[in-house]
């Protein structure tokens, strides 16, 4: 009996080293975690910053426009420019409005708000009220429309 007594100790050494070891790997995991967390939230913030670096010049056009006294057709050639300066920003971001009028109704892309008969063919698009943006290919809102019912107004046959 006196030789299983020091193995015994040996295994309790050797837990207590086990458990050590753990808690140091825990510890290290658990501020592992922490660097990623902080280092996620860097990199969203500079991501954002980037992207109201862009909007800002709009802003700026803008107050501009509404700072000085001008006739309409100056105050609607401003406006014009700042829309198409939005525009190009849009498109930097990746961003693309999604084709609605006169398409066919796709559910992916489109909601449907609003349907009527019409002339035009059964689930086309008729009408546009409120714009669809992609970007990459992931669908940021769908275009909010007005869908034809078809010339019989959705009735069979």
């Amino acid at each position: 009996m006196n030789e299983e007594f020091p193995a015994k100790q040996e295994e309790g050494v050797e837990e207590k080293r086990l458990r050590m070891e753990l808690l140091r790997l825990a510890a290290e995991f658990d501020n592992y975690k922490k660097e990623v967390a902080k280092e996620r939230e860097f990199w969203r913030e500079r991501a954002f910053d980037e992207a109201l670096l862009l909007f800002l010049p709009v802003y700026e056009a803008l107050e501009r426009a509404l700072g000085t006294d001008q006739d309409l057709e100056q105050l609607r050639s401003g406006l014009q420019a700042v829309y198409n300066l939005f525009g190009e920003i849009l498109n930097r971001l990746g961003c693309t409005p999604i084709p609605a009028v006169g398409t066919d109704f796709d559910p992916l892309y489109h909601e449907a708000v609003l349907a009527e008969a019409s002339d035009q063919p059964k689930n086309k698009v008729l009408a546009e009220l409120e714009k669809g943006w992609v970007r990459q290919g992931r669908v940021l809102r769908p275009a909010k429309v007005k869908v034809s019912l078809g010339p019989k107004g959705g009735e069979p046959g």
